[in-house]
């Protein structure tokens, strides 16, 4: 009777996990961004610092895909439906909607807000990496100790810093 809830919740929910986790190359910019917490600096902190993004991000991920193979066990067979497993799919589901609407409300409010007036920094912008503190040139693929990046080098192994 249900079978057209589990479906749809197989089509819906790997859709969902990509435009969390890599639509809008949302990784990319939190990683540019420095978030200090609100303890180091309580004028310009951050509640969601890395740490905690980087916890519920996985926590997200995770009810996401643990939902998915609950749904694909159920239209196997191997589960039973009841409505109480609807109720905490329904529920999951709910919970990672209401996270990815907040993250597009965060976007375009970022996105739209007034440019700051010449020469002042622009709250919450992407703050540019900190160069690299070796000496010598890091290859390319090199792992950049102060950006976490690890690029490919010529031959098209992975680099260490010279």
């Amino acid at each position: 009777m249900y079978r057209d809830f589990y479906t749809t919740l197989a089509q819906v929910l790997p859709v969902l996990l990509l435009a969390l986790l890599w639509d809008s190359r949302y990784l990319d910019q939190l990683r540019r961004q420095a978030r200090p917490s609100r303890r180091v600096d309580p004028a310009h902190g951050y509640f969601w610092t890395k740490p905690r993004v980087r916890a519920y991000s996985l926590t997200i991920a995770s009810v996401i895909v643990t939902e998915l193979a609950v749904v694909v066990f159920v239209l196997a067979g191997a589960l039973s439906d009841s409505a109480a497993l609807r109720a905490v799919l329904v529920a999951g589901l709910v919970l990672a909607l209401a996270t990815l609407l907040t993250r597009v409300a965060v976007d375009v409010f970022d996105a739209t807000r007034p440019d700051p007036p010449a020469g002042a920094p622009a709250t919450g912008a992407p703050t540019p990496a900190a160069p690299s503190t070796s000496a010598a040139p890091a290859a390319r693929g090199a792992p950049d100790e102060a950006v976490g990046t690890c690029t490919v080098t010529d031959d098209g192994t992975p680099g260490r810093p010279g």
